[in-house]
């Protein structure tokens, strides 16, 4: 039951960063700031469905705060997905949804951070 889950939750942010990616093209097309800022911040919720599932299936917990995930994702000595996590959630979180930051280049670089965070997690 539980691998179940697993694969939902993983299928869950697949379908989230599909559909950020959309509205981030159709951002990119239109100049359209609040498509932008909205798409990026899908693709950064795609990324937190999917740590919490690595999360939870390695230590039963699911964090509830960025703070609970980057302490949980050390805990489990995985100091590099933490690093990554930090990283993508200041470009697509803070500056792109909340301090309007226009830089595509950098958001493209972190959709493919969670692209392949979710490929690293299906493997496991």
């Amino acid at each position: 039951m539980a691998e179940g889950g697993i694969d939902a939750s993983i299928a869950t942010a697949e379908e989230i960063l599909n559909y950020a990616e959309d509205e981030f093209e159709k951002a990119l097309k239109s100049k359209d700031m609040l498509l932008y800022r909205n798409a990026l911040d899908k693709a950064f919720l795609s990324m937190i469905v999917a740590v919490n599932s690595y999360i939870n299936r390695g230590l039963g917990i699911t964090p509830k705060s960025h703070s609970e995930r980057r302490t949980l994702l050390r805990k489990m000595d995985r100091e590099d997905l933490r690093a990554l996590y930090s990283d993508v959630m200041r470009t697509l979180h803070d500056e792109a949804f909340y301090e309007g930051v226009y830089n595509p280049e950098e958001a493209n670089y972190a959709i493919t951070v969670v692209k392949k965070m979710l490929q690293e997690f299906k493997k496991r």
